[in-house]
């Protein structure tokens, strides 16, 4: 529940403005900004932390009190999965492709239910039975 609030009440509204920066920058996610610049803190009044983000690449960036690590990253066009030194981190243009997919796949419950089963197997957790879903009308 805490890191909930954190999410809501003071990660994500602090997001809506890089997030708007990066759109603007990025075209709507058209052209991809070069993520190669220098992401260290500039804050001389806290401690600066360095903190290494997995994606596709290692990306090492420095954070403080005044500037969280996901304010950090969504100007990379990132977004943490963590409101606290997270160590990965997915790219805005792979996200955008996820909702649009969702947007447009068919409502299939069965192919979902195996693919979350599979997923689920994979990392090593068991269901005990399998759930049938049947539509009435």
């Amino acid at each position: 529940e805490i890191q909930w609030q954190r999410w809501s009440q003071d990660i994500i509204p602090a997001l809506l403005n890089p997030y708007l920066q990066y759109l603007q920058v990025s075209e709507s996610l058209w052209v991809v900004v070069d993520s190669t610049v220098d992401h260290q803190s500039q804050c001389l009044t806290c401690v600066v932390h360095p903190l290494t983000i997995c994606c596709l690449e290692d990306i090492e960036i420095s954070y403080c009190a005044c500037t969280p690590a996901p304010i950090c990253l969504m100007e990379c066009g990132l977004f943490a999965c963590s409101p606290v030194a997270p160590t990965l981190a997915v790219d805005l243009r792979v996200l955008e492709f996820m909702r649009t997919l969702f947007v447009h796949l068919t409502p299939n419950m069965t192919a979902w239910s195996e693919a979350l089963e599979s997923f689920l197997d994979a990392q090593g957790y068991q269901l005990q039975s399998k759930v049938q879903c049947m539509l009435h009308s």
